[in-house]
């Protein structure tokens, strides 16, 4: 917010004779998209987030991506403010025009999103184990997953998937399953052919990662190592280090790779906890093949309201921006299918123990969005640079 007031200052000083509060959704758009980079990137409280729960409305981020509804509330409330300031039919037309737009497109874009041409049978688990009880005792914790995930006769499941670091980095040796640590998780496995995912903490000789992993049966067929981690707490530059300052409570290395999980020849990502609040890496997998999207996710530390409903809701965004269904397994809450029109089909509250089962329909549309990715906020941000530097040559060469 100090820097959007900076650019607006410094537009006001300039252009005297210009409304330069019309220049603030280009502003706001700018800052929270450059704002999404690096480390400390962040999307969590990006405006666009304030209009989840209005699911017409969002269906324009299919081509905007979430920035296309940042620029559109700031302009509602500066065309609102300004009509306040001085009235005039005029931009009450315009006020009236910029707020029922998006609703119409919204209605529009809706009615060509495809039908799914393929079924899986999916069931999401959520022990709710505190990180407390998690730590004290890894078997018990893993008796609750297994006791959840068991089958019956009835069960027809293509997939079960739990949440982040939901098991031991024990389980894992040499980028293999060691299957001596647990014949409980074994014999599990072995139970007709379980495809599993799961949360682990991968540790190497020199390299330790947040990781979602694929079991086919008693063996790992795929593993991905998270590559957006939570800043001075999974992961700290080494910079800090010699400052003396390094508050992380692990230190994660990075993952490079987007490793594509498989079953039943459906290609589909599984990605870890924070990295379903940003556009990326999701965009990049649905680029890559990814026909349904998976989220592990551990918010034990969050015991009451609203960090968990905040974030579990911002996966929403995801599935509207690559039309994608979207499976959320959290630990003690907040679990969820959505579907690619957004909806939330499924869900288990916060701090409940349970199951979800859910066939989900299969999409392979490439939608704008996917396809280019944020144009609306580079064109945004081209702009604020362009009227920048105008200002600025045209104060060094005033002064040549």
């Amino acid at each position: 917010f100090i820097l959007i007031y900076i650019f607006f200052i410094f537009f006001k000083k300039n252009y005297p004779k210009c409304s330069t509060m019309y220049l603030l959704p280009l502003i706001f758009v700018s800052v929270e998209y450059i704002r999404s980079f690096g480390l400390y990137g962040f999307t969590w409280n990006s405006l666009s987030y304030s209009q989840i729960d209005y699911l017409i409305l969002s269906q324009i981020i299919e081509y905007t991506g979430i920035y296309g509804l940042t620029f559109w509330i700031v302009l509602v409330n500066v065309i609102f403010y300004d009509l306040l300031r001085q009235y005039s039919k005029i931009k009450l037309s315009y006020l009236t025009l910029t707020f029922i737009m998006p609703w119409i497109l919204g209605f529009v874009i809706k009615q060509n999103i495809p039908t799914p041409k393929s079924f899986i049978n999916t069931k999401i688990i959520q022990p709710n184990i505190s990180l407390e009880n998690r730590r004290l005792d890894i078997n018990q914790s893993l008796n609750k997953l297994i006791s959840l995930s068991t089958l019956s006769n009835k069960d027809s499941t293509d997939i079960i998937i739990w949440p982040e670091t939901s098991i031991s980095s024990r389980f894992l040796i040499n980028n293999k399953y060691n299957k001596n640590f647990s014949s409980h998780m074994t014999n599990f496995l072995r139970q007709d052919n379980i495809n599993l995912v799961a949360g682990i903490e991968a540790r190497y000789i020199n390299e330790r990662y947040n990781s979602s992993v694929l079991f086919k049966s008693d063996s790992i067929a795929y593993i991905y190592h998270k590559q957006r981690l939570v800043p001075n707490v999974e992961h700290t530059p080494k910079f800090f280090d010699i400052l003396g300052y390094n508050m992380g409570v692990v230190d994660f290395n990075i993952g490079k790779n987007l490793t594509m999980f498989n079953i039943n020849g459906i290609d589909f990502a599984s990605m870890v906890c924070l990295e379903s609040i940003f556009p990326n890496p999701t965009r990049s997998f649905v680029n890559e093949g990814a026909k349904f999207l998976v989220y592990i996710v551990n918010d034990g530390w969050y015991i009451k309201p609203p960090e968990p409903q905040q974030h579990a809701k911002r996966c929403v965004y995801r599935a509207i921006e690559n039309r994608r269904t979207v499976l959320r397994s959290a630990n003690t809450g907040i679990s969820m299918i959505v579907d690619p029109f957004g909806n939330i089909t499924k869900s288990l509250e916060l701090n409940k123990s349970g199951s979800i089962n859910a066939q989900i329909g299969i999409i392979d549309k490439i939608t704008f969005y996917t396809k280019y990715g944020n144009l609306f906020s580079i064109f945004n941000v081209i702009i604020l640079f362009i009227l920048s530097s105008y200002i600025i040559f045209r104060r060094l060469f005033k002064n040549v």
